[in-house]
């Protein structure tokens, strides 16, 4: 790994930021559904934070180009500290009436929280370097399944026994925990930075982005040191031409709509309609298939990393192989009735998903000029956002209309589909893993 001390405060700041996440959010739902006794209002905490996401995702470039991934990083979790304090307060004597703030604050939690991810996605491949990148994504996503697990399942017990209010002040020294770990975090390559057209020293031993990847560094004002001026709305579309052009991500991008569409099988409220009336039990099953679906994935992203090397010599059979087998399987948790089959199966999708997810990810990357990744993955992170709201609308009208069934065959049939384009494709995915072997033969001579 290239920067292994960088990496491990990357991941071990984002793990704990992600567990306070789930804390805060299980302990605001768990208060306002206490005190209006109803399931929308309870709703709105998720719809108040998808939102602020999105909207982040859309501003992203703009921000992108005027500070560094690491300052970036480091203001959104001061002011996740901050914002987060507000809301401790207003949940300490939480009323009918302190809901809206609550659900402003939220959103504005959520806003300040959106651009870790496209940043976190950036510096992940500068930590790790191109050998040790399938790794590194693959003990990203362990840790995300499992800090969601714990966040869930033992933010449950923690909120009953000790009260929300309790849990969000613990919620709050998790996200200072995390501040400690992220202001340490610092670009590799030292360099120096432009400042409206002049250049200054970097005390902090912090390449900009720009300078890491040989480009023309951004001032604060959004120009390039050689005067060329970035317009609002051409920062906004770059990373969505960079995707068009490169045919690599482009075809990525395919997939993740294909899957995104249905996306949404897997939330909480269909899984739930799911246990309740396709196997016809209470709602103590929906938690049981929930914990093994994130059990599986744990399982499927240790596997990833320790098998990384053979893993990442073929990336479009993985991808393959992956979105194919999590098809299938998702076609029988379709069909079955029976409470223990539908688990095994959920179970069992855990590593072919985390295949498809992690190998695609480190695609993903790979196949981005350095330069380009932040806006990229900006941009991939706000069709995300997008398809999961329209996901949930689509897929909970089916479930409606022609019962839970139908939704997980036409999910299970969607990732059979992107099965097929990896197959189609497989020469374009294949010529990632030949940049790597290049690149790693030039390494070494």
């Amino acid at each position: 790994m290239t920067h292994p001390k960088l990496f491990r405060l990357l991941w071990a700041g984002q793990s704990l930021s992600n567990l306070a996440d789930a804390l805060y959010l299980l302990s605001v739902i768990t208060m306002v559904y206490k005190l209006t006794g109803s399931a929308l209002f309870s709703a709105f905490v998720a719809l108040c934070r998808v939102a602020g996401q999105l909207t982040c995702g859309i501003m992203a470039p703009l921000i992108m180009d005027r500070f560094r991934l690491t300052s970036l990083i480091k203001l959104s979790q001061l002011m996740q500290v901050a914002l987060f304090a507000v809301l401790a307060l207003v949940a300490a004597n939480m009323s009918v009436s302190g809901i809206p703030i609550a659900l402003l604050l939220i959103a504005l939690l959520s806003f300040t929280d959106g651009i870790t991810t496209p940043v976190r996605n950036s510096l992940i491949p500068m930590y790790a370097g191109k050998n040790e990148l399938m790794k590194a994504n693959g003990l990203m996503s362990t840790t995300d399944q499992t800090v969601m697990l714990l966040g869930w399942a033992v933010g449950g017990i923690l909120v009953t026994w000790l009260g929300g209010g309790t849990v969000m002040g613990l919620t709050l020294a998790m996200y200072a925990g995390a501040l400690v770990l992220t202001l340490q975090l610092k670009e590799p390559a030292a360099s120096s930075t432009a400042s409206l057209g002049q250049k200054k020293p970097d005390p902090a031993g912090e390449a900009g982005l720009e300078a890491a990847a040989g480009l023309p560094e951004l001032g604060d004002s959004g120009v390039r040191s050689g005067g060329q001026k970035i317009g609002a709305w051409a920062s906004v579309k770059e990373g969505w031409q960079n995707i068009w052009r490169n045919k690599t991500l482009r075809l990525l991008i395919v997939m993740d709509t294909i899957e995104g569409t249905v996306g949404a099988a897997w939330i909480g409220a269909l899984m739930l309609v799911y246990a309740t009336e396709q196997l016809g039990r209470g709602t103590e099953w929906y938690g049981i298939i929930n914990g093994g679906y994130f059990a599986g994935c744990i399982i499927g992203g240790l596997l990833i990393v320790a098998f990384t090397k053979r893993l990442m010599r073929r990336p479009a059979l993985s991808i393959m192989a992956g979105a194919g087998l999590m098809g299938l399987m998702t076609l029988g948790y379709a069909a079955t009735e029976t409470p223990w089959v539908a688990l095994l199966l959920v179970i069992l999708m855990g590593p072919p998903q985390q295949l498809r997810e992690v190998t695609r990810r480190t695609v993903f990357q790979s196949a981005c000029p350095p330069e380009q990744l932040p806006k990229v993955m900006s941009a991939e992170n706000t069709l995300v956002y997008s398809l999961l709201g329209l996901s949930v609308v689509l897929l909970s009208w089916m479930a409606d209309r022609w019962g839970i069934s139908a939704v997980y065959a036409m999910t299970g049939s969607f990732y059979l589909l992107t099965a097929c384009l990896a197959g189609l494709n497989r020469s374009r995915l294949q010529g990632q893993a030949v940049v790597r072997d290049e690149a790693s033969d030039t390494g070494q001579t």
